[in-house]
């Protein structure tokens, strides 16, 4: 068998063979890269090969308004040379090697970390089909939005809009290949919470860039309070008000948006909200002292118009009392099998007195 040598294009008599079946062999090379880089640039590829098993991301993509648009104008550099266009394409095996040993991410980019990546998805992506200086932009009713002020302070577009070309406005299908849980859907930033979260923009407190008020954004007509606020329950002063702490519990960031946490909350409570470590150490002064403060949260039915009843305190302190009877006609048992030590743990020594002493009780 031939092989091809340098001795053969010193060779006068080999040499022009050689430099035939050489070129044929470069041109051969070069077809087979443009034809793998085309076809890799294409939807069928993206979808059907590299993303397949992460479908809910195609298929979000193609209930979007860019699904006519390629993945390779979003999700390759502006203009790239032939040089940074092939570093991406190599780049991007590692999904592809992901997906063939099915260890891919579920959700795809969890955390919208390449929309807040301005190297990745930078606002030119955008521009270079949006032209912003003759675009007529139309915001939701009751919204203020200037973007140039934004672009100016390098808040680039998808930093918001960080689900326009793949909307979650459907049921998600997957499951995680590894734990089994269902797939969930990616935090949408053009939410009001989105422009409050961490790496935003938006905050009340100090450090943050852009300012927190409610007249940075809404104009003055603007309804401020949010629907899940004017449910039944949410606030009911003297009456039920679990509403607005289910809330905090489930979404602990969303409070934040509008209010100053530890003045806001603790100015309504009395009391440290939630309460921090060590709280139930020392939580018998509060108690004591301001026991409408812990009825705020802890009393129930008719001992609400009654702040300084310590009823609910005997769900702790006294399980073994009747919670159908008043307290104080039974607390003496407690105190004849005990002993009044028992009453020091959350009350001084001269508690008992004040009743005891001026005759009471007898």
């Amino acid at each position: 068998m031939a092989r091809l040598t340098l001795a053969g294009f010193k060779d006068p008599a080999r040499r022009p063979r050689y430099i035939i079946w050489s070129g044929v062999a470069l041109l051969g090379l070069a077809a087979f890269v443009v034809v793998a880089f085309m076809g890799t640039s294409t939807y069928w590829f993206c979808a059907e090969v590299c993303h397949k098993v992460q479908d809910d991301s195609i298929m979000a993509y193609d209930r979007s308004s860019h699904n006519k648009v390629s993945c390779m104008s979003c999700h390759e550099p502006v203009n790239a040379d032939p040089i940074t266009f092939t570093f991406y394409k190599a780049k991007a095996l590692g999904e592809l090697v992901l997906t063939v040993t099915n260890n891919y991410e579920l959700p795809l980019n969890a955390e919208s970390h390449l929309a807040e990546d301005e190297h990745h998805m930078g606002s030119a992506q955008c521009t270079q089909c949006h032209a912003l200086d003759t675009r007529v932009v139309t915001p939701s009713e009751g919204i203020i939005i200037d973007h140039a002020v934004h672009e100016e302070n390098d808040i680039h577009c998808t930093m918001c809009h960080n689900r326009v070309a793949h909307p979650e406005d459907f049921e998600l299908t997957l499951t995680d290949p590894k734990t089994g849980e269902p797939n969930r859907k990616h935090e949408d930033f053009m939410e009001m919470k989105g422009c409050y979260r961490a790496e935003g923009c938006h905050g009340l407190e100090a450090g943050y860039r852009a300012p927190g008020e409610c007249s940075a954004c809404h104009p003055a007509d603007f309804e401020l309070k949010p629907e899940n606020h004017l449910v039944a329950g949410f606030y009911t002063p003297g009456g039920d008000s679990s509403g607005h702490w289910q809330l905090k519990e489930e979404e602990p960031d969303y409070c934040r948006i509008c209010h100053l946490e530890q003045t806001f909350c603790t100015d309504c409570h009395g009391v440290e909200m939630p309460h921090p470590a060590g709280f139930t150490d020392d939580h018998g002064a509060v108690g004591t002292e301001r026991p409408e403060v812990c009825a705020n949260c802890h009393a129930r039915g008719a001992e609400r118009t009654d702040p300084t009843s310590t009823e609910f305190c005997n769900a702790c302190h006294h399980p073994d009392a009747d919670p159908t009877q008043p307290w104080i006609p039974q607390h003496w048992q407690v105190v004849r099998e005990s002993g009044a030590e028992a009453c020091f743990e959350c009350h001084d020594p001269v508690f008992c007195a004040r009743c005891h002493v001026n005759a009471a009780r007898p």
